[in-house]
């Protein structure tokens, strides 16, 4: 078993996890004047307590100046019993470089937003107050630009907060279709289930949201997808248009099924 290769722009998602270890190998004036959030010297006192911790399964991220010498102590640290052990690809440098893109690539406007409400414009996928993403806030905002400009600088739409919803969950919110739209395009998991069990669809049925139920089974929702209460979205309509529409959606989608296994047939 050896470490894995981690690359600059994957070190957001590492660093999400509230149970990284990110170790600097650089020297102490390098390490004073900037290091990854977080991170602490690779000193020996460091090393023996997580040595000491046993935690095996904790992510453990290396880095040095160019990604070299880190390799040597992601082995080292492999020796005692540590499997998810990553070595930062061109090391500081690369990271460097990859904030400096990252900065020039998006607009006063957005970076300006990001500090307002709390967020590290070097870190876009970083997260506040319930797991809320930057993604997430721009889109209860109602915000198009920002979301469209988030998405395209690379925010994932897939993280999840504290619940558990990602990003079309707050979407459906917030009801515009533009937005739902976007997030879809995007990537996002359209079926999703959070803490509760329940999708974007149940939700937007439940709150009555034509137009985002209409948008979500358009974009192939899953229409069986339950909560733990063992509801589904047609189980959850709150309003006699929603009800009507996935009973009709229900019964077009049966008989698609029905007429393709006919041909098959023939």
């Amino acid at each position: 078993m050896s470490y894995e290769t981690l690359f600059a722009n994957q070190v957001e998602d590492l660093l999400a996890d509230e149970k990284a270890v990110v170790f600097d190998h650089r020297d102490a004036r390098s390490y004073a004047a900037g290091h990854l959030a977080g991170a602490m010297p690779a000193s020996d006192e460091n090393l023996a307590r997580l040595f000491k911790s046993r935690a095996y399964a904790r992510p453990i991220l290396v880095y040095c100046y160019h990604g070299n010498s880190s390799r040597d102590l992601c082995k080292f640290i492999m020796q005692f019993g540590f499997r998810n052990v990553y070595n930062l690809e061109g090391g500081w440098q690369a990271w460097s470089a990859h904030i400096n893109r990252l900065q020039t690539s998006i607009s006063n406007e957005l970076r300006h937003w990001l500090g307002m409400n709390g967020f590290d414009a070097s870190h876009l996928n970083s997260r506040i107050q319930n797991g809320m993403s930057s993604l997430m806030i721009a889109i209860l905002q109602g915000n198009l630009l920002l979301v469209r400009e988030l998405l395209e600088a690379g925010v994932d739409p897939n993280l999840l907060n504290d619940d558990d919803n990602n990003a079309l969950w707050f979407a459906c919110v917030n009801g515009e279709p533009e937005i739902i739209r976007l997030v879809i395009e995007y990537g996002v998991d359209i079926d999703n289930q959070n803490i509760n069990g329940a999708t974007a669809l149940i939700y937007s049925a439940s709150a009555g949201k034509i137009e985002a139920v209409k948008l979500l089974t358009e974009n192939q929702a899953n229409l069986h997808k339950k909560t733990l209460d063992d509801f589904t979205a047609l189980e959850s309509a709150a309003s006699l248009p929603v009800l009507k529409y996935l009973k009709q959606w229900l019964q077009s989608g049966t008989e698609q099924r029905n007429n393709r296994q006919l041909l098959e047939r023939v």
